[in-house]
């Protein structure tokens, strides 16, 4: 089980991409950001509001709240207190800081968590690891793998979940190639609602039971990006596979193969397009919950599932005042059982707009809203910090 996967299920998402964000700062940084002693809100470039200084010196108790607006759970927020250690040893290269702290979220349709986690980085900037323990309970539809019936009449899901996360990174000499794994172990209580109709819900009661999820992830990453926040050049790429056994503790044996791309290339001075194209690959029987699965903004996490998912999205931004810009994204998808049935399943889409605000530009980071439209007819809006994908 990987990451994406985590995305479905729960808002596990603002965890995983705020670590990301909070450890794997640029390697280098402008000198004169780093110097600087006082916080400040205010960039000594443009005068204009910025939080660069804030995120680079800030050090002890940090209270943040995070919303969340993914239609497969509902509106709701997260509240996380995240503590800032200090680094004793200094290095010629920036190295964030330490983080420990606490999460807890909730949404409307009484999805719920709890749970810890630690960042750390080893060495200057050559280790990075993330370590997350939670007590998830995620409600959702559950829309079947391509099924007629269940497109129209979908089951809802209630997984009563603990979860252990734990990745490393290590980066190779001096290259912009990373190895990595991921480890998780996802133990639910699954149960499933009830429909009405007496002979449907007495199979849906033998459906019920308990689900152990324990995957090994390696991944090989190559990443070149000018900024890991708010890309305006460069290209991220990972091969990765998802393996799950008996032996080192689940409950099916199967495999997912991931194939992912991120590029960034900008076309004229202030406009800028990404490009990003994805495809899961499953072999074996996974628990239903853990397969492949469409991700596009305006699309609910988890509605178009099967074992195989290819996507392709572009987004282009254009800076059209000072630190403001506005952008347009559309993207397709298509989940499918195999091959050999691909032209009888139908696209999904979406199209959107959004703005963005430069709001640290030391970390070259970006800040603003989404608002999208899945399939024409599913509306959906993001709070974005970075990037969208």
């Amino acid at each position: 089980m990987n990451s994406k996967i985590l995305i479905r299920v729960t808002l596990l998402y603002v965890l995983i991409a705020f670590g990301n964000y909070a450890i794997a700062q640029r390697d280098t940084l402008d000198s004169d950001t780093i110097a600087k002693p006082k916080l400040s809100f205010r960039d000594n470039h443009d005068g204009a509001f910025d939080v660069s200084s804030f995120l680079l010196e800030h050090k002890g108790v940090l209270p943040v709240i995070i919303p969340i607006t993914e239609p497969a759970v509902g509106y709701g927020g997260a509240a996380a207190i995240l503590y800032f250690h200090q680094r004793k040893k200094k290095y010629d290269s920036y190295v964030p800081p330490d983080i420990s702290g606490v999460i807890g979220l909730y949404t409307a349709n009484n999805t719920w968590g709890a749970g810890a986690l630690h960042m750390h980085t080893f060495g200057e900037n050559r280790v990075r690891t993330i370590s997350i323990f939670m007590k998830p309970n995620i409600n959702y539809k559950y829309y079947g793998n391509n099924s007629e019936i269940l497109n129209k009449y979908p089951i809802t899901v209630k997984m009563d979940s603990w979860l252990l996360l734990q990745r490393a990174q290590v980066r190779l000499a001096a290259t912009q190639i990373y190895l990595g794994a991921t480890y998780t172990f996802l133990k639910s209580d699954i149960s499933l609602g009830r429909t009405g109709n007496d002979i449907v819900d007495a199979i849906l009661d033998r459906l019920n039971k308990s689900s152990k999820i324990s995957t090994i992830k390696p991944m090989l990453i190559f990443d070149n990006r000018d900024n890991i926040f708010t890309p305006t050049k460069g290209i991220n790429a990972e091969l990765s596979y998802t393996y799950s056994a008996h032996w080192i503790g689940a409950d099916d044996n199967y495999g997912t193969a991931h194939t992912d791309f991120y590029g960034y290339f900008p076309i004229v001075k202030k406009l800028y397009s990404g490009w990003r194209f994805n495809g899961s690959y499953m072999v074996g029987d996974a628990p239903f919950y853990a397969y492949p699965f469409v991700s596009l903004r305006g699309i609910p996490a988890m509605r178009y599932q099967s074992d195989n998912v290819l996507v392709g999205e572009t987004e282009w931004r254009y800076n059209f005042y000072k630190r403001w810009s506005i952008i347009g994204f559309s993207g397709v998808g298509k989940a499918f059982q195999a091959f050999d049935n691909f032209d009888d399943i139908n696209w999904v889409y979406n199209v959107g707009t959004g703005f963005r605000y430069k709001l640290a530009r030391a970390l070259g980071a970006h800040m603003g809203a989404d608002f999208a439209l899945g399939n024409g007819k599913d509306f959906a809006f993001y709070v974005v910090f970075g990037s969208s994908w």
